[in-house]
């Protein structure tokens, strides 16, 4: 039934492309193509022969120059009219080259002909070989007339737009087409022998535009097959043209038999194309897509993508019936910098209803994105100018949740940092004031987050949270006893809010309890405020490097030295009390009908603007401690041959301990120890990463909150509680073969590969992500890569620790020349389950090739085989494959 079908389907599609396309310009197609062909034009007759060549002197003139030569020799008839060339023989008139091992140029009738030499081991060399205008072909025998432009040609190999074209007996006409007898089309490489072809009877060709050909059938390893066709029509274009889109067939359990990708492709010129897409699915099913390109060279390129889908699962009356339709937006926009280097417009738009992923994704990679974001931007800068425009619309959402978050729009206007005191063509140290800077920066944004389903319909204007702030800081820094940097600084802050809020309680009495509680009344005020202040602030910090060294005397050791590097830094950090500039922004309310000072809680009337206001009432201030240590080995370097060259070995990278202490805090003053590290071994395939986290203070009875009491003054004892560790190890190994050719690429990365693909869309870099994969490597024979991590977690008591592990692996190996396997699997060591496992597997088959995904576990559980040809000609024709869609785990 597959067969049937998909033969159905291929018939359809050619009967469809050739009507529409060209039949009616093959007026040629049925002429007999035998070896005595009619070189005709006008009056001018040429019968063409092995033996005889006769062409009537009239109107024989040519008036193009024809320039000939040969390595050997080059003799002429007893009359002179003829000329015979040996060896490398190379004839050119206008833009024809004809180049053989032996030409015979009737320099009368304008006519040559030329074959390849015969050795003594009956092979034949120097065939020859014809060019015009950009095409080329090779042949047993060629002859031609350069004044009709005709010619006829025996054994003819060419290539036209990944196909290869094989003939017997091929015509040659003037308007460079050619009439094929007995002819071949396949995708092959293999000249002599090809694996498969499309035997055809007779056709026409049109370089550069189609080939048309008669009843085709298909020959694999030189055994007909049951499989043909009463005409067929190849595209072979080079440039943009338009034209139907042959739909992908198959089936799925939930959707039925389907047409999918099958279209139409609008070529509107050589800037902008337009390709309209869709899929159907015989149980109701379906959805389209339009694909719109726009690029003007030097200014801009732009893509813009609609999709629209509609699952239908099971039928309409019965309990499962379910009808989902969703749609997606991607565009894209991209400037050139040689446009206009003062101003940058640029859009990545990828927005789509939050169930599109789920019933539309073509690939397991997309169904698992639950994020999406979106940024459409514009900059403006002055030359010579130190001020900065910006605006931005941005948009995000989780389909997890369905969020969706706008911001509609976000306005910045900046001044770099500039030092105003100091002079241009100064000279000598500069004064301390000459370090001053001063910076300006401006913000207005209006923002959402609602859901996805009332973004268009339930929500208005006064929904947002919008609002306007600016700031001027003015810092220096300045060098003190050496090591010390001192660090004053001067901020002015000023916000604007569309509203602010209140809050006032009073004690109410039950009316039928008669117990006295306090009552909170929330007042939103729709008033313009501007709140600001001048908050001064110093730091000062250090961080020396203190070195260690161990050095080993045993001169016939490998080991010369250690060196320990030792980096402490402590920074400090003060702001004064601004007193009623800040208190001015600050209420206060009680939660409690006792009116303790411990219930009473202080807020700022904008803690609910977009914006929270700078500064906070009293004094503040802090000091950051940290310790961070380096290891590194030096030994002697084995493959040095002179014996005294050495080399470094990291054995750790970084180990950081950190934390701080707020001086003014009535409690609590001491923040969580913060202990990371790293290090790799083993030129990087062996790598380590760390870290931990630790609270000094000790849980109340009830584990939900923190008294002030040390964790080494309980009965428990330790350092402290241990809140969070966490591990990764990386282990990543490859072949002799596949570190070398990973050295090179590196030497010789391509500079700009980034700028090349920063204009495209999200679907021309899936397309190229496609390509990616599809592509395999068998020049590396193996490559393994291991990550264990693990996490443990305890911010309470007994009940809130959480531990997880998960190991994942990946790889490649190559069986053979022609066989590679490609995994990848994670593990979870807690729940003992496999989760995101897949397994590739890939033949290569010369001019064909075999692929073999697996995903065994999870929902996204499936398989597909295919085998087909490599051709993009005939891809989609000649193919065979058989899958299970993750779509029908639904």
């Amino acid at each position: 039934m597959y067969l049937k079908f998909r033969y159905l389907v291929f018939l359809f599609v050619l009967i469809i492309s050739v009507t529409i396309k060209s039949y009616a310009q093959n007026n040629n197609f049925g002429q007999d193509t035998d070896r005595n062909n009619n070189l005709s034009e006008n009056n001018d007759t040429v019968s063409v022969n092995d033996t005889a060549t006769t062409i009537p002197k009239n109107n024989n003139l040519i008036d193009i120059k024809v320039v000939y030569n040969a390595t050997d020799s080059i003799s002429l008839s007893s009359d002179s009219k003829k000329v015979f060339l040996y060896n490398k023989a190379k004839i050119e008139y206008g833009d024809i080259i004809l180049e053989a091992d032996y030409i015979e140029y009737d320099q009368e009738n304008n006519y040559v002909f030329a074959r390849g030499v015969e050795d003594t081991l009956g092979n034949i060399h120097g065939k020859p070989k014809f060019t015009e205008k950009g095409s080329e072909f090779a042949a047993k025998t060629i002859k031609y007339n350069f004044k009709t432009k005709k010619g006829y040609i025996e054994d003819v190999f060419t290539e036209e737009e990944q196909g290869f074209l094989h003939s017997e007996q091929t015509k040659k006409l003037k308007d460079n087409s050619f009439l094929l007898h007995n002819g071949k089309y396949t995708t092959c490489e293999n000249e002599e022998h090809p694996h498969f072809y499309l035997k055809m009877s007779k056709a026409k060709v049109i370089p550069n535009d189609k080939i048309i050909s008669g009843f085709s059938y298909l020959v694999m390893g030189d055994v007909p097959m049951p499989l043909g066709v009463p005409f067929g029509f190849f595209p072979s274009q080079s440039s943009f043209s338009s034209g139907v889109i042959i739909p992908k067939y198959g089936e799925e359990k939930k959707r039925g038999f389907f047409l999918q990708d099958g279209g139409y492709y609008f070529g509107i010129s050589d800037k902008m194309d337009l390709s309209v897409t869709g899929d159907i699915f015989s149980k109701g099913s379906w959805g389209t897509d339009f694909k719109f390109r726009f690029k003007k060279r030097y200014k801009f390129s732009s893509n813009f993508n609609f999709s629209y889908g509609e699952f239908i699962q099971s039928e309409e009356g019965l309990p499962d019936y379910s009808k989902n339709k969703d749609m997606r937006i991607q565009w894209t926009h991209a400037q050139d910098p040689r446009a206009n280097p003062n101003s940058k417009f640029s859009a990545s738009v990828n927005y789509s209803t939050s169930s599109y992923d789920e019933f539309n994704s073509k690939t397991p990679e997309q169904r698992a994105t639950n994020t999406k974001q979106s940024s459409i931007s514009y900059g403006k800068n002055w030359p010579g100018s130190p001020f900065h425009l910006n605006m931005n619309l941005k948009h995000s959402q989780n389909s997890n949740t369905n969020n969706v978050t706008l911001n509609l729009p976000i306005l910045t206007f900046n001044m770099d940092r500039k030092n105003p005191f100091r002079s241009k063509n100064s000279t000598g140290d500069t004064k301390w004031y000459e370090d001053i800077e001063v910076q300006y920066n401006s913000k207005l944004e209006n923002k959402i987050t609602t859901a996805d389903s009332l973004l268009f319909t339930e929500t208005t204007f006064s929904d947002f949270e919008n609002g306007f702030q600016h700031s001027i800081p003015i810092s220096t820094n300045f060098k003190i006893l050496q090591y010390f940097n001192l660090s004053p600084r001067l901020e002015y802050t000023g916000n604007l809010y569309p509203d602010y809020v209140e809050y006032t309680s009073d004690t109410v009495r039950d009316p039928v309890t008669g117990k006295l509680y306090m009552d909170i009344d929330t007042v939103m005020h729709n008033e313009i405020k501007y709140a600001h202040l001048i908050e001064p602030s110093i730091s000062l910090s250090v961080g020396p490097n203190i070195y260690g060294m161990y050095q080993f005397k045993n001169p016939n050791s490998n080991l010369i030295a250690i060196r320990h590097v030792i980096t402490p830094s402590a920074s400090i950090t003060y702001r004064p009390d601004l007193g009623s500039l800040v208190d001015q922004y600050y209420g206060s309310y009680y939660t409690d009908t006792l009116f303790t000072k411990s219930s009473e809680r202080e807020y700022s009337y904008f803690e609910n603007g977009i914006y929270r206001f700078p500064g906070a009432p009293g004094e503040s201030g802090n000091i950051n401690f940290g310790l961070n240590n380096n290891l590194e080995m030096k030994v002697r370097d084995s493959n040095d041959t002179t014996g005294v060259g050495t080399k470094k070995i990291k054995l750790l990278e970084s180990f950081k301990i950190s934390t701080s202490y707020n001086i003014f805090a009535d409690s609590l003053n001491w923040n969580a120890i913060s202990i990371n590290g790293r290090t790799s071994m083993f030129k990087n395939k062996l790598s380590f990463n760390f870290g931990a986290t630790i609270d000094p203070y000790a849980l109340n009875e009830s584990g939900n909150g923190i008294y002030n009491e040390f964790q080494w003054n309980t009965s428990e004892g330790g350092i402290g509680r241990l809140e969070r560790i966490d591990l990764t190890v990386d282990v990543k190994l490859k072949s002799k073969k596949g570190d070398k050719e990973d050295n090179k690429n590196e030497q010789q990365n391509a500079p700009g590969l980034d700028e090349r693909f920063s204009s495209l869309g999200d679907t021309e870099l899936q397309n190229i992500q496609n390509q990616v994969v599809s592509y395999v490597d068998f020049e590396v024979p193996w490559s393994l890569s291991t990550t264990y991590k693990f996490l443990y977690t305890k911010t309470g008591l007994e009940a809130s620790k959480k531990i997880t592990q998960t190991l994942s692996l990946t790889g490649d190996l190559s069986l053979t020349k022609n066989w590679k396997i490609s995994f990848r699997a994670n593990y979870d060591l807690v729940l003992n389950e496999l989760s995101s496992t897949s397994i590739n597997i890939h033949r290569e088959l010369h001019c064909w090739e075999a692929t073999f995904s697996w995903i065994p576990v999870g929902y996204m559980q499936s398989y597909n085989f295919q085998i087909n040809v490599k051709g993009s000609t005939l891809r989609d024709f000649l193919k065979y494959d058989k899958r299970e869609s993750w779509q029908d785990n639904l």
